[in-house]
């Protein structure tokens, strides 16, 4: 960071969870943290009396960016109407995947799932992001059997569909962010903000993703 820039909490915060990207939570120090911003270590006392209050800060920063994203579109019955469902969930996949390939939602999901073995609050945060993208499903299934492009379906059953979807989505993803990892460690030279654009780029194997997605789509017109 240029030194002209002013520090600010919001930037400690995106230094700890760039770092942590690179190099894991527990192996961000805050030597690491102060590099990166170009300032003395001590400096960072003039704004957290200790490194686990910026990890505290960090995940209440995380929360509030997770609680802002949305995985269907807002015209979700719109969307239902106009394209079947195979074509719906493989766009929901394909929004989630570019989603996640940004920053900080990038370094955020793999900061909050790496911390929720160890903070009970990270811990929480993973649940409630789950419970929104299960809600989320079940609205879309709701509207794709609303707009009759699947079977007529009740909201429990939304529910049980929508608990398959998203495990094969988390799953889906996790695989792909640990490739991107391992290139991420294979040219160290690069940082997570320049991961998607200083490396050649691998997509995600979309021809297995759309196999798995046909078929779920498939158990939905049973």
């Amino acid at each position: 960071m240029p030194a002209s820039e002013k520090v600010t909490k919001e930037k400690i915060i995106r230094a700890v969870l760039e770092s942590a990207f690179n190099k894991s939570v527990g192996g961000t120090s805050l030597a690491d943290i102060s590099e990166k911003l170009g300032i003395k270590k001590a400096s960072l006392y003039n704004h957290y009396e200790s490194r686990d209050a910026m990890i505290e800060d960090t995940i209440v920063y995380c929360n509030e960016i997770l609680g802002k994203t949305n995985f269907i579109p807002a015209d979700m019955n719109a969307t239902a109407q106009k394209y079947p469902a195979e074509a719906v969930f493989k766009g929901l996949v394909n929004r989630w995947f570019k989603m996640t390939e940004k920053d900080p939602l990038l370094q955020i999901y793999v900061f909050i799932e790496s911390e929720k073995y160890f903070s009970t609050q990270a811990a929480k945060i993973v649940q409630e992001f789950t419970d929104k993208l299960l809600s989320q499903t079940v609205s879309a299934l709701l509207s794709l059997s609303e707009a009759q492009k699947i079977s007529s379906l009740d909201e429990p059953t939304a529910k049980a569909y929508a608990t398959i979807f998203v495990r094969m989505l988390r799953d889906l993803l996790d695989a792909y962010l640990v490739q991107k990892k391992v290139e991420i460690r294979s040219n160290p030279e690069t940082g997570s903000d320049t991961l998607f654009s200083a490396i050649p780029q691998e997509e995600p194997n979309y021809e297995e993703i759309d196999r798995l997605t046909d078929q779920f789509c498939t158990l939905l017109k049973k």
